[in-house]
């Protein structure tokens, strides 16, 4: 696809959008000439990145209107190529505006940004001005993917709570909003595992499980790396409600927690565990090489992880890695 995109303009280069196709520096002519034209490249911003990227692709199919400036008069439509370009040619000189039909791009994705600018300038000089667009879908915040209905695909921004994947192909990612558990999880741009503190950008869909809500089919792209997270201290009985559901997909830690009960759940292990303020059950993951059996009733524990819905209106704890549990 970067071949593809690259290719695009042929007259300008796509290095040379923001400067030697610029329509600074002409006069306006006296009429129109069949010798100018108007290039529009569109692409997916799939990553979040805001620039044109090899995990982005060209976007076919979007109705670009190319409309007389001051006005709502449109002088010609076309629809964007299997390459992402819709290309006007034969433009009088004058100023225009370009607008992409939003009907023609779902009404998930939205018009993010046209580089260098929406309105043109077709002057005697000029044989191709060159205009690129970015679509996207919504960015929203974490607090506000949360709220939305079911079936919804957005973009997130915050750092990795989970790193490695969990069996079930989950992990929680947080921004200063809250917090949410991604499902079907993908990595892209080669990466093959995320670490906790990781600043990425992710794009999901807008879903439910186990009564709380996810980003579903979440493709996860690294943006930088950052420090780990700091978990938060509460007690086994809080962990248990998820403080009343408000700390759903949180990192936490539960201290000094004394082990009740013990049971194989395949391919997981099962943990009953409490510090006297409630029982709180710990999962570890099938996926963690732990020697289940130091866990052993009448043992104490400090265990930091992810808090997950059980279903039946409660919480369960698990942990990341073996370095989340500390047997005492």
């Amino acid at each position: 696809m970067l071949r593809e995109y690259l290719s695009w303009s042929s007259a300008c280069g796509l290095v040379a959008v923001l400067a030697a196709c610029s329509n600074a520096g002409g006069d306006l002519g006296p009429g129109p000439t069949t010798t100018n034209a108007v290039t529009v490249n569109l692409f997916l911003d799939r990553d979040g990145s805001l620039t044109y990227t090899p995990l982005d692709t060209v976007f076919a199919g979007a109705r670009v209107a190319l409309l007389i400036s001051g006005s709502s008069d449109t002088l010609k439509a076309v629809t964007s190529n299997s390459v992402g370009t819709a290309r006007f040619d034969k433009v009088p000189l004058g100023q225009y505006r370009v607008t992409v039909v939003p009907a023609s791009i779902g009404d998930s994705i939205e018009v993010q940004q046209i580089i260098d600018s929406a309105n043109i300038r077709v002057r005697a000089v000029d044989t191709n001005t060159v205009v690129l667009i970015r679509l996207g879908y919504p960015e929203v915040s974490i607090r506000e993917a949360r709220a939305l209905p079911a079936g919804k695909r957005v973009f997130i921004r915050g750092k990795v709570l989970g790193g490695a994947l969990f069996r079930d192909s989950t992990t929680h990612v947080a921004d200063t909003s809250g917090q949410i558990r991604l499902t079907r999880v993908s990595l892209r741009g080669g990466l093959t595992t995320t670490n906790p503190g990781d600043s990425v950008s992710v794009i999901g869909e807008t879903s439910s499980r186990a009564g709380q809500p996810t980003l579903d089919e979440a493709a996860i792209s690294k943006l930088s790396t950052r420090p780990p997270p700091q978990a938060l201290a509460i007690s086994s009985g809080t962990a248990a409600n998820a403080n009343i559901g408000l700390l759903d997909a949180a990192l936490v830690q539960v201290t000094s927690v004394l082990i009740s009960d013990t049971s194989t759940v395949a391919p997981d292990f099962r943990v009953v565990a409490s510090d006297g303020s409630g029982d709180l059950t710990i999962i570890l993951d099938g996926n963690l090489n732990f020697v289940r059996s130091n866990f052993r009733p009448g043992r104490s524990i400090i265990v930091k992880g992810l808090l997950v819905p059980d279903g039946q209106g409660g919480w369960v704890l698990k942990p990341r890695d073996l370095g989340d549990v500390t047997l005492l």
